[in-house]
């Protein structure tokens, strides 16, 4: 009888402990990142008779799923790179909109159909000043898209700084809990809120927690930045941009090939040209690629080049500036016959990652994936538009000037391009009729495409931008039903209902009751055999 005291003693301390659970689940239902608790109970070992000896109180815990965290952790960094990048290209898709009556087709259009005007009436003072103004919101609009291009590139190197920052705050952040932890064990609280650190760093970048061992380890990209518990590697920035490198092939410039007075013309940018006339009367071998290197050394508008012979006596032409930055365009003639560069040259190129210890990153997902992605030249979207933009330009100069005698143009990029207002006035009829055949030719060569003009040329570049908008919003809305599902799941798990708990509550106090409902007839039966 005495047991059954201690029985009914143990129910009402679980019942009380259960109770206080669930008023603390009510109370931080709207408590961002808590997960709702449960109380572990098991019976007590039977002392005689299998007739047992109560319920043991055995704890707090989370309910929470590590597979199924994983997974959302996962999903959800994907969609944050889908939405990044999803920010960056529609920013641009805004960039390149196109009405009825503005927006860079409309003035193609004008500005080719001021040529078909001057064309009929070439000493018209109206058509000529129309041409001059067309030709100038031409260059200006072009320079004007391509620069918005670099504002996003600035912009985004200002994200990048912004988002390893808040990496490398979150990681540290990580670090001090687990130091608490360590302290007073690994409390629900603390659970709780590394958690919700961690579901913040994925929005950054792919991780991975490795809960096998006995401490905790943290990857991001499969490389470690928090080991032991409190050991931690910082992210850092890792840009490696290469120079442009254009090599002429020591045979290419070969004195042999050449003769004393030859013409060399050397250009930068379709803007400087340098002239100079060949001389070979000395004996010493590479004399012609030897003047080419003075000629350049001594010019100021070449100062942001190096010229130098390599150890195969192949003449080099590097940019002192790294990256896209630093392209250029340098034709060398000689007899206005133009020297081929060596396959070997090497083009500008941005590089950026993230790296930590020197081990660069090859991030899977997360918003820094996307930005370094368009911070880099090879996978960017932004600089292939920049770069359909430079062909456009480039040839427009190349066609325009090449179909008269009057040149209007001048530039290799869009950076470069200029309009030479003073020369419209000295068009003659048979320029103006050649470059009125400019709009309606569809076998120009622009850039890598072949058959096409300058309105169709541009006009898929629209679709390009716009089929990428398109394309990466498809797969955001699909990464987000992904994530709404697993997230459903998993705060059906974990969010507090508050129904449930309420109801919780009910069977905690009825339990509660009836412990102490029996040991108030314990009491009593103690009572009666006392009186006996």
């Amino acid at each position: 009888m005495i047991n059954s005291l201690y029985i009914a003693k143990s129910g009402l301390n679980a019942s009380k402990y259960s109770v206080d659970v669930t008023s603390n689940n009510i109370a931080n239902e709207n408590t961002d990142g808590y997960v709702k608790r449960v109380v572990n109970t098991s019976e007590l070992s039977s002392l005689e008779d299998n007739i047992g000896n109560g319920v043991s109180f055995d704890g707090v815990t989370r309910t929470t799923n590590s597979y199924l965290y994983d997974k959302l952790v996962a999903q959800s960094s994907l969609a944050s790179y889908y939405e990044q990048e999803d920010s960056i290209l529609s920013s641009i898709e805004i960039m390149f909109d196109e009405a009825d009556d503005s927006g860079f087709s409309t003035t193609l259009s004008n500005f080719f159909n001021s040529i078909e005007s001057l064309r009929e009436e070439p000493t018209n003072l109206i058509y000529q000043n129309e041409l001059s103004t067309q030709s100038q919101l031409l260059v200006n609009n072009l320079q004007s898209l391509n620069s918005d291009l670099d504002d996003t590139l600035e912009s985004l190197n200002t994200q990048l700084q912004e988002q390893v920052n808040s990496v490398n705050e979150i990681l540290e952040q990580i670090v001090y809990l687990n130091k608490q932890m360590q302290q007073r064990g690994e409390t629900n609280d603390l659970l709780d809120k590394r958690d919700a650190l961690e579901k913040e760093l994925a929005n950054y970048v792919d991780i991975e927690i490795n809960r096998d061992s006995d401490t905790y380890n943290l990857k991001i990209s499969g490389v470690n930045v928090i080991f032991n518990d409190t050991n931690l590697h910082e992210v850092s920035i890792n840009e490696e941009n290469i120079a442009q490198k254009d090599i002429y092939s020591s045979s290419s410039l070969d004195d042999s090939n050449f003769s004393d007075g030859d013409e060399i013309t050397i250009s930068l940018n379709n803007t400087t040209t340098l002239t100079l006339s060949a001389n070979l009367s000395g004996t010493d071998e590479n004399e012609l690629k030897q003047q080419i290197i003075d000629e350049i050394s001594s010019n100021s508008n070449f100062s942001n080049y190096t010229a130098y012979l390599d150890s195969s006596n192949n003449l080099v032409i590097k940019s002192n500036i790294k990256g896209e930055e630093g392209s250029f365009d340098i034709g060398i003639s000689v007899n206005s016959s133009e020297i081929s560069k060596s396959a070997t040259s090497v083009e500008a190129e941005n590089n950026v990652s993230l790296a930590v210890y020197n081990n660069e990153l090859s991030l899977a997902s997360g918003s820094l994936k996307a930005i370094t992605q368009e911070l880099t030249t090879s996978t960017s979207n932004i600089y292939s538009y920049k770069n359909s933009l430079d062909e456009f330009g480039s040839s427009l100069v190349d066609l325009v000037n090449s179909s008269s005698d009057t040149p209007l143009f001048t530039g290799s990029s869009v950076d470069t391009l200029n309009f030479i207002s003073d020369n419209v006035s000295s068009l003659s009829s048979d320029d103006l009729e050649n470059l009125s055949q400019i709009q309606w030719s569809t076998n120009l060569t622009i850039g890598s495409t072949s058959n096409t003009s300058f309105s169709e040329f541009y006009q898929n570049l629209l679709v390009t931008v716009s089929s990428n908008v398109e394309n990466n919003s498809f797969k955001l809305d699909s990464q987000n039903a992904i994530v709404n599902s697993l997230e459903t799941t998993y705060n059906n798990l974990t969010k507090v209902d508050s129904d449930e708990e309420m109801i919780n509550l009910l069977q905690f106090q009825a339990a509660y009751e009836a412990n102490a409902k029996i040991i108030t007839a314990v009491d009593e039966m103690l009572q009666t055999l006392l009186a006996m």
